[in-house]
């Protein structure tokens, strides 16, 4: 009987809210189950969207010896140093994705109020330094920096996130008349208040459009109250519609109804919602700050201004408003960024992306043809 590689996928950090970055370690997980080469073990609760994925605890850990583990929250950093770094066998091969952009954000960090969590992030990844074997950037500039932090002795690889194979443009689906934003409720990062101020003064500044119905939100998290009373106070009850939380298999229907994809946050390693959206025909709003590098030479950001979206100055209500209703009131302009996005969305690749960890877990130490090769970095406009 052929040896099985022995994986384990670990994921214990982000299913209080079954965001973007569970989402694609659950594609990874159901893909390498799949794989008759490769007996997977999970760490961590996938039972919200996979009742009969088991978890392994830690005493089965120390028991066990892997031939790779896929490391997805830096949480976990404790947890593998006292049950895998220093196995018997000495074989594992640890592999990070750092879909939580932990090592840009504590760089570019103007988050004084979160310094005590990223000090305690940049201690994990300056313990990972130590044993990690390849680090997998989500975007073009995590793979730049990663280079200067981490030691030749850990492989750089580049696999950007990509939707699920049920994000697809529908052809016969009702456009309804509101953008769209769909994420977790949480203004530590993700500035939804920023967007109900937002539609106010495209209220304000566009007086005839006052009780239509601009923006939908989707999602759940700890500031829903929070938004729903602060859209009560500034009189947009006929303005935004909050849906609450959306199963996977909703989502992509929702995409397709709405007429583009808004967004706010402070920061996006690489926002898993803006490639969704794109998949569906969606073009972007997005700001300066999540704008996210995703190739060099040229430069190549996620939204490419006036191509496949609009981008607004952060934290600028006005220019927010003045490019939200540009796409909500031009329909052919709109027409246009919709078809660039879905073409520009192509490049984000789920079978690639799938394609991609089976190429780093099979090089055995040895660094791969890259899955999605870039030119070296340029300094930014």
């Amino acid at each position: 009987m052929a040896y099985m590689k022995k994986i384990l996928v670990m994921e214990s950090g982000s299913f209080k809210t079954f965001g973007g970055a569970a989402k694609a370690t659950y594609d990874i997980y159901r893909y390498l189950k799949n794989c008759r080469a490769y007996d997977v073990d999970l760490y961590g609760d996938f039972s919200k969207i996979d009742a009969g994925a088991k978890r392994s605890g830690v005493k089965a850990l120390k028991e066990k010896a892997y031939d790779a583990v896929l490391i997805n929250s830096i949480r976990d950093v404790p947890v593998i140093k006292s049950c895998l770094v220093g196995q018997r066998s000495g074989k594992a091969r640890f592999i990070y994705t750092d879909r939580g952009n932990v090592l840009l954000n504590f760089r570019n960090a103007r988050l004084g109020r979160l310094l005590p969590k990223m000090l305690l992030r940049q201690h994990f990844m300056h313990e990972m330094r130590k044993w990690l074997g390849v680090y997998i950037a989500i975007s073009a500039e995590q793979q730049e920096y990663a280079k200067g932090f981490f030691t030749q002795d850990t492989k750089i690889e580049y696999l950007p996130i990509a939707p699920a194979r049920n994000f697809v443009r529908m052809r016969r689906v009702h456009k309804e008349e509101w953008a769209l934003y769909i994420g977790r409720l949480d203004e530590r990062q993700k500035k939804v208040g920023f967007l109900i101020n937002g539609i106010k003064r495209v209220t304000e500044l566009y007086p005839g459009s006052k009780g239509h119905v601009f923006l939908k939100i989707v999602g759940s998290g700890p500031d829903g109250e929070r938004y729903k009373k602060q859209a009560e106070g500034l009189g947009l009850g006929g303005n935004i519609a909050f849906a609450g939380f959306a199963e996977e298999k909703e989502l992509a229907r929702i995409y397709n109804r709405a007429k583009f994809f808004v967004s706010a946050s402070e920061w996006e390693g690489m926002s898993r919602t803006f490639v969704e959206a794109m998949a569906c025909g969606l073009p972007l709003l997005v700001n300066e700050r999540n704008n996210t590098v995703v190739g060099y030479d040229p430069v190549r950001r996620m939204v490419n201004e006036g191509h496949n979206g609009l981008v607004y100055a952060y934290g600028d209500l006005d220019d927010f408003a003045e490019k939200f209703y540009l796409i909500y009131s031009d329909r052919k302009k709109r027409a246009e960024l919709a078809e660039n996005a879905f073409l520009y969305g192509k490049q984000f690749n789920l079978r690639k992306n799938l394609m991609g960890y089976r190429k780093i877990i099979e090089a055995n130490g040895k660094k791969p043809k890259p899955a999605w090769p870039f030119p070296k970095a340029r300094s930014l406009p």
